[in-house]
This record gives C-alpha cells, sequence and structure tokens, in this order.
C-alpha cells in the first residue's frame, strides 16, 4: 500500500471524533488559521503514517484549503549533527480553512493539525493581583459614559508623553496614552470618577512608574495631575555614569572576573525584536529575523519595548554609560515574532536557531494552549545543543507554555525590597514578609510546580527604546538574566572551554545542571515559586562554593537541598532538567 493509498482508504476526509489535540482556534469562527502535519506514530494500530509530501499534494489540491507557508523538519548546518537521525518535528503545513475541514482533517488519525494561535507576553498586569475585575458582560453600561482626565509629569513640571495609564474601580479597568501634552482622557463604560480606587501610570522611559490609591475625587471637568520621580533621582549621575543593578549584586555577578564577557557565544532572542539603535545595544545585536511579517528587516524596531529591555541585561555593551549587560561580548540574534506573531512564526523562529547554530535561545512569547507541535521542535532544538529558556509566565498562576515543557529552563521572578523609592506600585507585588535578605517572590510570578530557578525581575533597570533607560519588571527579565549566567557559563566553565562537549542534549543538560546547581535557597519564600532557588554566579562558573551554606540546625530537607546542588555544580550528578506536573 503506498503512503498516499493509505490516506485515501482510512478516509482522508471522513468524519470522525476529533483527537484530544485538536481544539477549535475561535469558537464560532468559519475559517481559522491551522498547522497541519503528518502524525507520527498513528493512535490506532495498523495505520501507517502518511507521507509529508502526499499530505502537502492533497492540502495543495483541495479547493477549501489555503496553504500559506511551511515549517520544514530541523536540520543542523553540522556544528554538531542533531543527535537523532531523524528530526522530532515533522515538516508542517500552515494552510486557512473551514472549521469543518479542519475537524475532518482532525479526524484522520495519520494527520496532525492543531489551531494556529496567535502568542502572548502575558505581561503582568498594572492592576494589584488582589483586585478582582468584573466580568465584562456582567458590567452595567452608562448611557452616556463618564469621562476624565489624567496629565502625567515629571517634578520639573515637563510634560510626559506616551505613558499608560490605568484607572481601576468597581468595574472593569480602562486604559489610555498620554499625548505630548502628558494627557490621557479615559472613559469609563460603567460607574463614575469617583469610583476609582487606584491610578497606575507607567512612563516610557526616564521615570519611575507610579501608583496612587484612593485618588480622591476625580471630576469630569478637571485635570488629575500625577509627578513622576525621574530615575536621575534614585540613581545619581545615570546615564551619564554607569550603573550596574541590583541583579548583578544578588547574583553575585560584578565578582566575576571582568575578562568574563561571554565572547563566541551566540544568542537568540525570540521577542518583540531589538532597538538596535540604543547606544548601549548597537554592536551587540548583529543580526535578526522579523517572522511576523517574513522581512530580514525590520528586527531592529520594537514597538513594546520587551524585547530590548531583556537584550540590554543579556548584551548591554560595557562602555562606561547606561547599564552594561551580563556577557556584554556575546553575539544577539533579534527574531522578532510580536506583534502579531503566531505559533507557526515561533516554529519558524526554533528552525532558525538550529539552522544558525546558536548556542541559546531565549523563547519570551508564551501559548495560550499547549502545542505538541512546539513541545517536538523544542525536542530538536535541544538535540542541536542549544540551551533553551522561557519566563515561567507573569499572571500568577501555573506555569506558562513553553516553559513548562520537558528540558525547557523555566524561570520565576524576584524581587528586592529597598531598590525602588516609595509611590512606585511595587509594593503590590509582595505577600507575606520578605526574606532575611529582602528578597521576595512576586505575585505575578507563577506557582509552581515547575519553576526550575529564579532571578531578578521586578524593578530592574535595562534599556528602552529611543536610546532611554527604564524599570522593567516580569518573568522575562528575570530569564535574560539567566541567559546572560548561561552564556557566561558556556564561554568560560572550565569544564566546557576546556573539554567541549558535542552539541547534543547532554550539552544542554550539563548547563542546566550547573546553573541549578549554583542556586542558594531563598529564606521565607514559597518554594514553588522559586524552584532551586537563586543563582550564584561564581558558583555557577566553578570559582567558588556555592553561598551562603545552611547554617547549623536547618531542617534535613534544607540540608539534603543543598548537597544536591553542590553535587551538580562539581559534575558529581547531573539532575535532568525535565519536569512533570
Amino acid at each position: 500500500m503506498t503512503e498516499t493509498g493509505g490516506a485515501e482508504q482510512q478516509g482522508f476526509g471522513a468524519r470522525m471524533s476529533a483527537p484530544d489535540s485538536y481544539r477549535e482556534e475561535t469558537p464560532g469562527a468559519t475559517v481559522g488559521r491551522y498547522l497541519v502535519a503528518p502524525r507520527s506514530p498513528s493512535p490506532l494500530v495498523g495505520v501507517p503514517p502518511i507521507d509529508a509530501s502526499a499530505l502537502f499534494t492533497l492540502l495543495d489540491e483541495d479547493p477549501n484549503v489555503e496553504v500559506i507557508d511551511h515549517v520544514r523538519a530541523s536540520r543542523s548546518r553540522g556544528l554538531g549533527a542533531i543527535a537523532e537521525p531523524h528530526p522530532a518535528c515533522p515538516p508542517i503545513a500552515i494552510v486557512q480553512m473551514p472549521r469543518e475541514r479542519a475537524a475532518a482533517l482532525a479526524a484522520n488519525p495519520q494527520v496532525a493539525v492543531e489551531p494556529d494561535q496567535p502568542l502572548t507576553f502575558n505581561a503582568p498586569s498594572p492592576v494589584a493581583p488582589a483586585v478582582a475585575a468584573v466580568d465584562p458582560p456582567l458590567a452595567v453600561p452608562l448611557v452616556e459614559p463618564a469621562r476624565f482626565t489624567v496629565r502625567v509629569t515629571g517634578r520639573n513640571g515637563d510634560s510626559v508623553a506616551g505613558a499608560h495609564v490605568w484607572a481601576v474601580g468597581a468595574g472593569w479597568p480602562v486604559h489610555g496614552v498620554t499625548d505630548p501634552e502628558g494627557r490621557a482622557t479615559l472613559v469609563l463604560p460603567t460607574g463614575t470618577p469617583s469610583d476609582i480606587c487606584t491610578l497606575h501610570v507607567r512612563p516610557p522611559n526616564g521615570y519611575w512608574p507610579a501608583r496612587i490609591d484612593d485618588p480622591g475625587p476625580l471630576e469630569g471637568g478637571q485635570e488629575t495631575l500625577v509627578e513622576l520621580r525621574p530615575l536621575s533621582e534614585t540613581f545619581e549621575g545615570f546615564p551619564e555614569r554607569a550603573i550596574h543593578g541590583w541583579g548583578h549584586q544578588a547574583m553575585r555577578l560584578h565578582q566575576l572576573p571582568p575578562t568574563y564577557r561571554g565572547h563566541g557565544i551566540t544568542i537568540a532572542l525570540l521577542d518583540s525584536g531589538v532597538s538596535a539603535a540604543h547606544p548601549d545595544l548597537k554592536d551587540a545585536v548583529g543580526t535578526g529575523y522579523d517572522f511576523a511579517a517574513g522581512t530580514t528587516h525590520g528586527w531592529d524596531a520594537d514597538a513594546t519595548g520587551h524585547g530590548t529591555a531583556c537584550a540590554g541585561i543579556i548584551a548591554a555593551a560595557d562602555n562606561r554609560t547606561g547599564i552594561t549587560g551580563i556577557a556584554a561580548e556575546a553575539a544577539l540574534h533579534a527574531l522578532k515574532i510580536h506583534p502579531g506573531g503566531r505559533v507557526s512564526h515561533l516554529l519558524q523562529a526554533l528552525d532558525w536557531c538550529i539552522t544558525h547554530d546558536v548556542d541559546i535561545a531565549q523563547i519570551n512569547l508564551i501559548c495560550p494552549r499547549p502545542s505538541n507541535l512546539v513541545a517536538l521542535k523544542i525536542q530538536d532544538v535541544r538535540a542541536a545543543g542549544i540551551v533553551c529558556i522561557a519566563p515561567a509566565g507573569d499572571d500568577g498562576t501555573v506555569v506558562a507554555f513553553p516553559a513548562s515543557l520537558p528540558g525547557v529552563l523555566a524561570v520565576g521572578a524576584l524581587g528586592h525590597t529597598g531598590t525602588y523609592p516609595p509611590g512606585t506600585p511595587y509594593s503590590a507585588y509582595t505577600a507575606g514578609q520578605p526574606s532575611p535578605a529582602d528578597l521576595y517572590a512576586p505575585l505575578f510570578s507563577p506557582l509552581g510546580p515547575g519553576i526550575d530557578l529564579t532571578a531578578p525581575g521586578v524593578a530592574v533597570l535595562t534599556t528602552a527604546p529611543g536610546g532611554t533607560y527604564t524599570p522593567y519588571d516580569g518573568t522575562a527579565i528575570a530569564a535574560a538574566h539567566i541567559t546572560g549566567l548561561a552564556a557566561l557559563t558556556l564561554a568560560h566553565h572550565d569544564t566546557l572551554r576546556i573539554q567541549p562537549q558535542p552539541r547534543s542534549v547532554a550539552r544542554v543538560d550539563h548547563v542546566h545542571a550547573m546553573l541549578r546547581g549554583s542556586c542558594r535557597p531563598v529564606p521565607g519564600t514559597d518554594p514553588k515559586r522559586v524552584g532551586a532557588g537563586l543563582p550564584d554566579a561564581p558558583a555557577a562558573l566553578g570559582l567558588q562554593p556555592t553561598a551562603p551554606m545552611p547554617q547549623p540546625g536547618a531542617p534535613v530537607e534544607t540540608l539534603l537541598a543543598t548537597l544536591q546542588a553542590e553535587m551538580e555544580r562539581r559534575g558529581l550528578v547531573q539532575r535532568y532538567a525535565g519536569r512533570t506536573g
């Protein structure tokens, strides 16, 4: 029986009960965008797999299917061939078709069908987690919506344009952006200005964000003035004077030899692009690709600032101004997927990482639902010896996908009291008392299981579009700290530098084990939010033992965890990077 014949005999378009992996993209939609691939092995015994070329021919000939693009099966260029002779992820067709046709294809045991989901950052809400929003369908709208205006300025009265303003009251939060005069007019479809209990203001750069609780009467005919504190008040002489953020001290990065810069390591940042004109980044980011637009240009523009913020943590230049990245001499590739990115663009970007032999891939985009095809592609990425690092997510619930995948290093966030001035929104992120070291796990960081380790991710000063700087939050910022440290480990740890390992899964797992093994516990925090703890840079590089060691009388579990971490750091044992649950 030929591969094509097998498909026809099994009823290529038969209507059967769709497998669990298929779920409709948008209920009620008539046409959707999907990923279609040969399924191997078939879930039914005795059903042969279909050849990819035969499947794609059938799709091309189907009048109800529009083939948009393809994702090829991954093949390394050869610095270290994929450990498995055959890629785990099959070639994929990206198609547009009616949902009925998608359901019929998904019912065939030879074919895998997934919605081509839009991706998200899952960014932390400006609203305190304790504030519950009303379900919009339950809100009672006003006949004439109320309005009020907020004006945002600096201490000297300068207007702050482009600042995001959120108002939170008894109803759904409302949002606006300030104009060149620093004004934002917000429309309240439910309630009145007097119902507003909190204002949140996040400027694009140069200032600390602000949170105003109980702002008082907000009359529609009057402006509410919000005055922001400039960063230069906290960091004297900045940005003309270079500073290291609190994360460098927390991870003891400042105690590494000055020659440890990550030279020779390549990093792919899968994000929103990078503002490559920034003076701290213009030499760090050499190449990129805009996968959402499908062009070789556009990756050097960042409409959100998210990618630029992470790039600064990883590789900002040591030019004696602004900030300095953890791996300032590593080569950074900007793989732009947001805005407009889908799972198909993520798959293409991961394939790019393989064909360009990158060392580390930081995957900052999150899938709303798990994707089996992404899981298979991640297997190929790891088999090519690429260390995958991802933020655990910023909604305070479970670990997001793909960070939840086995072999992807999932990173939670830490905050540090005293690193930001009063009147900023960071106090809303805390729960309970900080640790003796003034560290805490913010409420937006997920609650495990599944967190591998944690890193600084609250009020971290970093680069912003326009050649400026801003404090940034989120588990992606924490992940950028781990990406930078992983680059230093690959470049400078004696085990990997003197005796290079082949690019393989074993190499990836070795790096994961060294990073996890360098972690020290964060007393007073929930272990489900911090995983193995906070990495210690000198320990990760094999320069010093992990510090600090537990005190006499510590619980047995703490002693055993510390012993396990030290054995991993010394290479006596390796801990598989995968997780369950």
